[in-house]
């Protein structure tokens, strides 16, 4: 008889698949920095049942201090563990789904399609950029009015910043993340908007991401941030999918092991 797929393993495989192929058709851009923007990038199906899979906003965890406004968070985080997946709605989903953003298969595409600014940073080649270590974090993100993050460049414990949009349609277009450059013979201190200008920002379309290559050094700073989001805006729901220089034995494991092997196969 033949074996039974893990659903969680047949899901990985499947989004993985596709999150190849979304990036082998997608060129990157250069300017101002290494980035790349993706759309269609979970099967439409896929991403369907994700948005009806998004866990309750209570067991959301509050963010950073910074995040707090007049009636509460602006900014709400719910790290996708391996512990937290089981406790949320459709767990072999979201198993699925983080196995995917974490295999290795996606880290070594990515690295490679943001290899000019990677290989400035580390000081290699660029064909040697995808071996470069990468392990993720995914995190789920609910954003609301009146958050707002400025211009910065990401810590170097990162290598790539990637970000997945999960809106439902496209009502909330404007509510993208912008890139930035500092603007000539500006004042170090001041508001931000007058010491930094627009290059460009990316529509907050359903089933869209972006990613770039981290650098914050003084020739090279990855600029990137959100403006205040307005009054009546809705909720900016995201998945924030990171690479960092250094793994997590938390964000690991999300396929049992025994079916782990379907993973390329299934």
């Amino acid at each position: 008889m033949p074996t039974a797929v893990d659903p969680a393993c047949a899901i990985a495989a499947r989004v993985l698949d596709h999150f190849l192929a979304r990036i082998a058709a997608t060129a990157a851009i250069q300017e101002p920095f290494s980035h790349i923007y993706l759309e269609d990038l979970f099967p439409a199906d896929i991403y369907s049942r994700l948005l009806a899979a998004l866990p309750n906003p209570d067991i959301y965890d509050t963010a950073a201090e910074r995040y707090r406004g007049d009636t509460g968070f602006v900014r709400r985080q719910l790290a996708l563990t391996t512990v937290a997946v089981d406790q949320i709605p459709d767990p072999a989903l979201w198993r699925g789904i983080a196995a995917a953003l974490s295999a290795p298969e996606l880290k070594q595409a990515m690295f490679a399609r943001l290899a000019p600014d990677l290989a400035y940073r580390y000081g290699i080649a660029a064909d040697a950029v995808p071996d470069l270590p990468g392990y993720t974090r995914p995190t789920l993100y609910r954003e609301t009015d009146g958050f707002e993050i400025p211009p910065h460049p990401d810590t170097r414990k990162k290598v790539v910043t990637m970000h997945l949009y999960l809106p439902a349609d496209e009502s909330q277009l404007g509510l993208g993340t912008a890139l930035y450059r500092r603007k000539l013979l500006a004042l170090p201190a001041g508001p931000w908007r007058w010491r930094f200008e627009k290059v460009k920002q990316f529509p907050f379309k359903p089933n869209s991401a972006y990613a770039f290559a981290v650098n914050n050094t003084l020739m090279k700073r990855s600029w990137h941030g959100r403006e205040r989001l307005p009054a009546g805006c809705g909720v900016r729901n995201t998945l924030l999918n990171t690479f960092y220089a250094e793994p997590r034995a938390e964000f690991t494991g999300y396929l049992d092991p025994a079916a782990q092997p379907q993973l390329a196969a299934a």
